[in-house]
């Protein structure tokens, strides 16, 4: 009995499994199915949302959208293409200017323009078939007189003529180079071998023009004093204004006065309404340049304007003033 029921309690677990076995194949097929409706919800969605954004009324309107919108990435690449051969042939400078006709005429216009250019292509394709037939009988006419008994002559003539070109410009190159060297010993001498004199005078006109001028240049074999500005620009004393011509008039008679001073001969400055002319930025200016020109040495100021007075006490002792009456 035993022996008996022993397959049929095998089949009975055999059952059992494939039970079990179904069960989890089904759970598995409805967690699937549920993932799949998920799926299918959001792939809903995602057509509706796709339908409302293009403004589509169905399946058969958002394809011919669609290719509509594959048409027009073609033809923007046609147009970028194109776009790239116009910048080529007109560079990046010609765009906005062109740009700027398109905008402002019309289809028609730029159609008869179009006419009138063909036409004038076509001109010049006939100017250019003529002057290849001129250049033909031109070639047949230098062969014809290269036959002739003159061309011997002619070619001496011309190698004559390149030796004495080339004899010429060896000279040239000659002359030119002493010329590059000249001018830059004149620009050495003028920058930096300056008399002291004029090196002074250039150290004091900086000072009195605050920075706007650097220094004088007194042109080597010319009778002229040159004012050269912080950006380098040279200025004849006859392109300045009036107040700056003086200061520098002024600064190379204090240049002179020190240069006596370093020979051993210190005179006294003795200075009457110097600065009567001037405004009162230069006026300021001068006063400093005076503090630096007495250091050293006697400085007597005469002056019958108050403003100078003022200038001067500003930036000198008051007891170095004294007033003097009209009478004495």
């Amino acid at each position: 009995a035993l022996k008996a029921w022993q397959p049929a309690r095998d089949r009975q677990l055999a059952r059992l499994e494939r039970l079990a076995r179904d069960g989890r194949q089904h759970a598995e097929l409805s967690r699937q199915s549920a993932l799949l409706a998920q799926q299918l919800e959001r792939t809903a969605a995602k057509r509706q949302e796709l339908l409302d954004t293009a403004r589509a009324d169905g399946e058969e309107a958002l394809r011919r959208l669609h290719r509509q919108y594959l048409r027009r990435q073609e033809l923007l690449g046609e147009l970028r293409q194109d776009e790239l051969a116009i910048r080529t042939l007109v560079g990046d400078a010609g765009m906005k200017p062109l740009d700027e006709r398109l905008a402002s005429v019309t289809g028609g216009e730029l159609e008869e323009e179009r006419t009138r250019l063909s036409e004038q292509r076509d001109a010049l394709r006939e100017r250019l078939e003529a002057c290849r037939e001129a250049k033909s009988r031109k070639r047949f006419e230098i062969e014809r007189l290269a036959e002739g008994g003159d061309h011997a002559d002619k070619l001496q003539q011309a190698e004559e003529r390149r030796t004495e070109l080339r004899r010429l410009m060896k000279r040239w190159a000659v002359v030119s180079m002493c010329g590059t060297l000249f001018a830059q010993t004149k620009r050495l001498y003028e920058h930096e071998k300056q008399p002291s004199v004029m090196q002074r005078a250039s150290r004091y006109f900086e000072q009195v023009t605050s920075g706007r001028f650097t220094r004088m240049i007194a042109p080597l074999g010319e009778q002229r004093v040159l004012a050269e500005k912080a950006n380098g620009e040279l200025l004849d004393a006859s392109a300045l204004s009036r107040g700056t011509a003086e200061q520098m008039y002024l600064c190379i008679r204090f240049a002179l006065a020190d240069e006596y001073a370093a020979s051993g001969v210190r005179l006294p400055l003795v200075i009457d309404d110097l600065f009567v002319n001037f405004d009162d930025e230069r006026l300021g200016y001068g006063m400093e340049l005076l503090q630096t020109v007495s250091e050293g040495r006697q400085l007597l100021l005469f002056t019958c304007h108050k403003h100078v007075l003022d200038a001067y006490v500003s930036r000198f002792s008051a007891a170095s003033v004294r007033y003097l009456s009209r009478k004495a």
